[in-house]
């Protein structure tokens, strides 16, 4: 009966040449045990149905039990993140909206949603209505079971003939889509890789990689018409990355269109399919970047458990408000949170998105020049291997707190070391100490020696005195990496600090850093003998009895 009924009607519900009807045209019952059946639905009608994507957490619950899942990019966007992409874009009647890895069309099903809530005069018009049902959602996906039930997804939310189409989005198929859509909201698939061969040339033309990630990227600009907008989910690597293909679209993206916000998300947001760090970008095609407004966003409203654990205080509420009422005069940055970065300082950061960067919490001094240790500094690296301590009369500087010995030196001279790799563990950035050095001395090769260039004018003691006290502020920010965490030479090289315009001050800061430093030093040795004190008196307090 459901096999010689029930399926072929599903077939006409979108209507002959519907693209619903295409993808259901292969679709079979296979459930044929009828007591296996009558449970199915005896479970299927004790799913509430109203206002909800039901068929999404259907299928969500589905990848949970799949060993697999997320494998291949192919796990749902949360329903709250997605929900606050729409938000963030505010779709409208005329728009074209296109998902090009479009899975079970979670972005579509919400756009249109939004559309019925916010722009109900869509339904009075009649030509409004036929671009709502024809032309406003454009899915692809090349996974025909997700084209299926993404289908099936859109249709049961009241689109009637919505374009979704089987489509490997990178390859030179989506030729013809250039330029087409007004509003692209995608989620892509993270670290994947493609040959050359088999991907689109002029995407390739953008950028040179075969990282799905920045593919993805340079086809929402190419999809996009001019002044459209995007908001897309990538990984934490296409913001702070130094390879060069990085690079260049980042750079495409702040110098040929307007980059407007990155939205750092919490780690475990993808949980239970995957634990990333991504961020959310929203982008607008042509013009130029003049301003971007970073958040962080803490608290999504779940716990970092697998069972997405309601949190009470989320902040996407506080996000919502902000981002609509960022231009207005009653805007204030919050330290650590959010804050407008000018084009100015991203290009002097190398187009670095990282929001550790701009968000670190920490303020440079007023009134105090700012200079970038690479034009104060030779920087290299170390010789030796971090094990290759031996006995000797010379210092080894290692990422470790103490100095090791060796029986040889690279070295000579004022220097400061800083190591270049993190001193805790998988993921975590974290610096325990700086050196200082003057003399004859040998490196590891995971650290930075920083020799002062001639006729500079700067106190090595300073700088290292100065480095030392806000390390976590200027260093971990500048860090990188998913599992080995790490600075580069670049990197420090762009690195500011204050530096007052003569030695006489700078060394009257060193002085005064000294000074202090010797007076805790004297507290602390204060402490331990007055303890001592106590602790003999107690004791023989005790004996008296």
């Amino acid at each position: 009966m459901v096999s010689d009924h029930v399926f072929p009607f599903l077939r006409t519900l979108g209507g002959d040449y519907s693209t619903y009807a295409h993808h259901m045209k292969d679709a079979r019952f296979t459930i044929p045990p009828p007591a296996l059946l009558s449970n199915v639905v005896d479970l299927l009608d004790g799913v509430p149905m109203e206002e909800r994507d039901t068929k999404g957490d259907l299928y969500e619950c589905m990848l949970g039990k799949i060993a697999s899942a997320g494998q291949n990019g192919q796990f749902r966007t949360p329903r709250h993140i997605i929900q606050l992409m729409v938000e963030m874009t505010a779709p409208g009647p005329s728009d074209a909206i296109c998902d090009p890895a479009s899975g079970i069309c979670g972005f579509l099903v919400a756009a249109g949603e939004y559309l019925r809530g916010h722009h109900p005069e869509i339904f009075r018009d009649a030509e409004l209505k036929r671009h709502f049902h024809e032309k406003a959602f454009h899915g692809f996906d090349f996974d025909n079971t997700m084209l299926r039930i993404g289908s099936m997804n859109i249709l049961l939310h009241g689109v009637e003939n919505p374009d979704i189409r089987c489509r490997d989005s990178l390859s030179q198929d989506h030729a013809g889509d250039e330029e087409a859509y007004t509003l692209v909201l995608a989620n892509p698939p993270f670290a994947g890789s493609l040959d050359y061969e088999n991907t689109a040339k002029d995407l390739l033309q953008i950028v040179k990689t075969k990282k799905t990630e920045l593919l993805f990227l340079a086809l929402f600009l190419r999809l996009l018409k001019p002044g459209g907008r995007a908001a897309v989910i990538v990984p934490a690597g296409v913001l702070e990355s130094d390879s060069e293909a990085h690079s260049v679209l980042r750079k495409k993206l702040i110098d040929d269109n307007r980059l407007e916000g990155v939205i750092s998300l919490p780690h475990w947001v993808f949980r239970p399919y995957a634990s990333v760090a991504t961020a959310i970008l929203l982008f607008g095609k042509s013009g130029q970047t003049e301003s971007v407004w970073f958040y962080r966003l803490e608290n999504d409203g779940f716990n970092k458990d697998a069972i997405k654990s309601v949190r009470p205080g989320s902040e996407i509420p506080d996000l919502l408000s902000m981002w609509k009422t960022r231009f207005e005069k009653c805007y204030s940055p919050k330290r650590g949170k959010h804050r407008f970065v000018s084009r100015e300082e991203i290009l002097e950061n190398g187009y670095d998105l990282c929001e550790r960067v701009y968000l670190s919490g920490y303020e440079y001094p007023k009134g105090v020049p700012l200079a970038y240790l690479g034009d104060l500094f030779d920087i290299t690296k170390g010789n030796s291997g971090a094990a290759q301590a031996e006995h000797g009369p010379y210092q080894f500087i290692t990422s470790s707190e103490e100095p090791k010995l060796h029986s040889s030196y690279s070295f000579e001279g004022e220097a400061i070391c800083i190591p270049l790799v993190s001193s805790t563990g998988h993921g975590h950035a974290s610096m325990k100490t700086l050196h200082y050095v003057n003399g004859k001395f040998e490196a590891a090769t995971i650290t930075a020696v920083l020799f002062p260039k001639p006729n500079v004018i700067v106190h090595v003691p300073f700088v290292y005195s100065y480095l030392l006290a806000h390390k976590d502020e200027l260093f971990v920010p500048l860090m990188r990496g998913a599992a080995n965490v790490s600075l580069n030479l670049d990197r420090l090289a762009r690195l500011r600090i204050p530096l007052p315009r003569t030695i006489k001050e700078q060394k009257s800061v060193v002085e005064k850093f000294a000074a202090l430093t010797c007076k805790v030093q004297q507290c602390r040795t204060d402490l331990e003998t007055a303890k001592d004190e106590l602790a003999s008196e107690l004791t023989r307090f005790r004996q008296s009895f």
